[in-house]
C-alpha cells in the first residue's frame, strides 16, 4: 500500500522536476542617432554704396537687423576712396536698411 502511494509521488516529483520554464532577457537594440544637421547660412550682403544727389554725401543700404557698422564703414572707405575725405557722418537712417552720410575732411 505504501508503494502505491510513494511510486505516483515520485512520478509526479521527477516529471515536475524535468520541466520548467526560463526567461532569458535580451537588451534592446538601441537605434543609432541621426547624424547631426548641418545649416550653412550665407553671409549678410555688402551693402551698397550710391552717391547721393547732394555732393559729397553717400546713400547705404544695408541688411537689418545688425548691418549699419558694415554700412558705415562702407560710407567712410566711398568718401576716402571718391573725394579723399577723411570720414563719414550720419545724415540720416530710416532703420529701414537705407542710410545717408555726409563726406567729413
Amino acid at each position: 500500500m505504501k508503494l502505491a502511494i510513494v511510486l505516483p509521488l515520485a512520478a509526479a516529483l521527477a516529471v515536475a522536476g524535468c520541466t520548467y520554464k526560463t526567461t532569458k532577457v535580451q537588451p534592446v537594440a538601441q537605434a543609432p542617432a541621426p547624424a547631426p544637421t548641418v545649416v550653412v547660412t550665407p553671409p549678410p550682403p555688402a551693402p551698397a554704396v550710391v552717391a547721393a544727389p547732394s555732393p559729397q554725401q553717400v546713400m547705404v543700404t544695408y541688411a537689418l537687423p545688425a548691418g549699419f557698422p558694415g554700412a558705415e564703414q562702407s560710407a567712410i572707405g566711398y568718401c576716402r576712396t571718391h573725394y579723399g575725405s577723411s570720414g563719414a557722418a550720419l545724415v540720416s537712417d530710416d532703420h529701414a536698411g537705407h542710410a545717408m552720410f555726409s563726406c567729413v575732411s
